[in-house]
């Protein structure tokens, strides 16, 4: 049975459902995404914005203290990119990273 770093390459969804395995993968993945509630609660954020700074983001779970520190932040925004469940795109200008939700992420408006 594959685990995760026989999938650890892929960079698009499509890729995932070339195998049965890849598609259960990413299902459990996804699955594991939504589910967590510091997950979850980023996605809220994220999906009522749109569009936000990874500044900005950081800040508001901290204040909220839905995170404790920028280690668990990137701990779980990396897990929501690769669920494809978020966007990280970086303006050329300024450098700066936003986050935007993407349609698997929009599963959130379902959720609350």
């Amino acid at each position: 049975m594959p685990d995760e770093f026989d999938f650890k390459n892929y960079k698009k969804m499509e890729e995932f459902g070339r195998s049965v395995e890849g598609t259960r993968y990413l299902h459990s993945l996804y699955l594991r995404a939504v589910n967590n509630p510091v997950r979850r609660e980023i996605l809220i954020i994220v999906n009522n914005l749109k569009r936000i700074s990874k500044k900005d983001l950081l800040k508001k779970l901290l204040n909220e203290k839905i995170i404790e520190d920028e280690t668990m932040f990137d701990y779980n925004m990396d897990f929501l990119i690769k669920a494809f469940c978020i966007n990280s795109v970086k303006d050329e200008t300024n450098e700066e990273i936003f986050y935007e939700i993407t349609q698997s992420g929009k599963i959130i408006e379902y959720l609350e």
